[in-house]
């Protein structure tokens, strides 16, 4: 059995940038990754600038606030959220879709969609964004049926703790 690990953070890299994600969310955590099993080793999976890596798994180490939801999967799971990351791997970071997520956070799905088509974010992902693509490769059903761009740190979050509690699993 391998497990998923769905992280919350804040770095302390960013501080301005994380106060204002953190403001504006009502959350202690301002960036959202996933840790795996890739090729033998823990891995973090990320979206950053300029765009998604696989980092060390240590990498987030020494944050100042931190969360760990892991989530159980089998081989197969396992397997099908690599073949993903290896598929984002390179994908452009998006700070305009941290906008988007931020506009469906405050005023909901039909003004994410508005600012969405208009700042065409198609081809670029922000970290929850990220997290949720990946997750869904494993659990297709995680937090619903909207677009992954749409989530922010701790929206995602929420889902992650819901969706623990549902497996059975303590957040």
């Amino acid at each position: 059995m391998f497990s998923l690990d769905l992280i919350y953070v804040t770095t302390g890299r960013h501080p301005a940038l994380e106060k204002l994600i953190c403001e504006a969310t009502k959350s202690d955590y301002a960036h959202a990754a996933i840790g795996i099993e890739i090729e033998g080793q823990y891995r973090i999976v990320e979206a950053v600038r300029p765009a998604v890596r696989i980092v060390d798994g240590d990498a987030f180490d020494n944050c100042q606030i931190k969360q760990v939801i892991s989530l159980p999967i089998n081989e197969e799971q396992r397997q099908a959220v690599v073949n993903r990351v290896f598929k984002l791997v390179g994908t452009q970071y998006g700070v305009d879709d941290c906008i988007v997520s931020g506009m469906h956070d405050i005023f909901g799905e039909h003004a994410a969609e508005l600012v969405d088509q208009l700042i065409n974010s198609e081809h670029t992902i922000q970290c929850s964004g990220a997290q949720v693509d990946l997750v869904r490769a494993a659990f297709p059903d995680f937090a619903g049926e909207g677009p992954g761009n749409y989530f922010t740190p701790e929206q995602s979050r929420q889902c992650a703790i819901a969706y623990a509690e549902q497996l059975g699993v303590a957040a």
